[in-house]
């Protein structure tokens, strides 16, 4: 007997398509095209590595190697939940960041991207000169668990690294420093380019509830105070 009820395949979720062109070759510039094909709004970071030579290498996701330059001196916030991007003008659009969470347990910071169903969102991208393109694209879905404070320490290299590239002289963020951000999950594991330790703090109320009359406490109660405010 035949029983109906299986899904289509035209009704399955496809993942957000990521294409890229040249958008000045000369400088190095690209511009990224992000296509989401369904009719539900999807958050996903984006995975890509560098093809020189023919060889592909260095497959992580996008933003994770310069992300504490972009908080500390570009005003790039930590979203606290994903929110629709707004595909103003390429050269002006820029996502927010956020703590992914890999099904393993390790987590990570990256840009954070979400699109509404049938949108198309654009950015550009720098660095990519001396022969260099983009390689191993691919979108992976992630799904919004909460909001979080988080203590970062991250790895030198991502200041010191960007400002050598860039010919820049930017100050890196303290190290560590506390963001709130929106926690995502990934259903894949991803590997970033810089292995940063990242731990959930405990909330205000936390915090509160499970005094110590020490200074290291009202240090850490002013500060989570002044976090939930912002």
């Amino acid at each position: 007997m035949k029983v109906a009820g299986l899904l289509s395949e035209s009704a399955k979720i496809k993942n957000v398509s990521a294409t890229y062109e040249w958008y000045d070759k000369k400088e190095g510039v690209i511009k990224w095209i992000f296509y989401n094909p369904n009719s539900v709004n999807m958050s996903f970071t984006l995975v890509r590595g560098v093809i020189e030579n023919g060889k592909l290498s260095e497959i992580y996701p996008f933003g994770n190697a310069f992300y504490p330059v972009y908080y500390k001196n570009f005003g790039t916030q930590f979203a606290l939940n994903p929110q629709p991007l707004k595909n103003v003008n390429a050269s002006t659009n820029s996502p927010p960041l956020c703590i992914y969470k890999n099904p393993d347990g390790t987590m990570f910071a990256a840009f954070l991207f979400t699109l509404e169903g049938g949108q198309k969102y654009e950015m550009l991208e720098g660095g990519w000169t001396g022969g260099i393109v983009p390689g191993g694209i691919k979108t992976v879905t992630s799904y919004f668990n909460s909001d979080h404070r988080f203590t970062i320490n991250f790895v030198k290299e991502q200041c010191s690294g960007y400002n050598q590239e860039s010919g820049t002289d930017y100050p890196c963020p303290e190290d560590p420093f506390t963001v709130k951000s929106a926690l995502m999950e990934l259903n894949e594991n991803v590997k970033p380019l810089f292995n940063d330790n990242i731990e959930r703090t405990n909330s205000c109320e936390e915090i509160i509830n499970n005094p110590e009359n020490t200074a290291e406490y009202y240090i850490k109660l002013l500060q989570c105070l002044l976090d939930d405010r912002l």
